[in-house]
């Protein structure tokens, strides 16, 4: 009787071991494609937080300007406009229409803020704001 033996068949051996390398290939492939599904999901949902998040206040900061501007307390002076026209002059215009107790030159200044004016040159058909009184 044989104590040992040093046969070995070359046919098992190669099917075991093609077998093994193609399946822990098989398995790790399979564990990137899990890991990576599972990172764009997490991502995905985490886009999707935020992006609710955003929509949320978005909704309560306009919630909260619709409650303030209906609110009774506030009225709303309606601005005065003014048409220029031929012959008109930032100093007339303002000596018509500014309080009595005020200076001119401090009403014409108003009215170049109001309006985005660089200089006092106005041009016929142009459409001043008037200040508040």
């Amino acid at each position: 009787m044989l104590r040992y033996s040093t046969y070995q068949s070359i046919y098992d051996r190669k099917s075991n071991s093609r077998s093994q390398g193609t399946l822990q290939v098989v398995t790790t492939r399979m564990g990137k494609r899990l890991t990576n599904s599972i990172s764009n999901i997490l991502s995905r949902i985490t886009m999707f937080k935020v992006m609710l998040f955003i929509l949320f206040m978005v909704m309560a900061w306009a919630g909260m300007v619709t409650v303030v501007a209906s609110s009774p307390d506030h009225q709303y002076e309606e601005a005065d406009s003014v048409v220029v026209k031929r012959g008109d002059s930032l100093w007339k215009i303002a000596a018509d229409h500014k309080p009595e107790n005020m200076d001119t030159r401090v009403y014409i200044d108003a009215i170049m803020r109001a309006n985005g004016l660089k200089g006092s040159s106005i041009q016929p058909g142009d459409i001043l704001v008037m200040p508040s009184k």
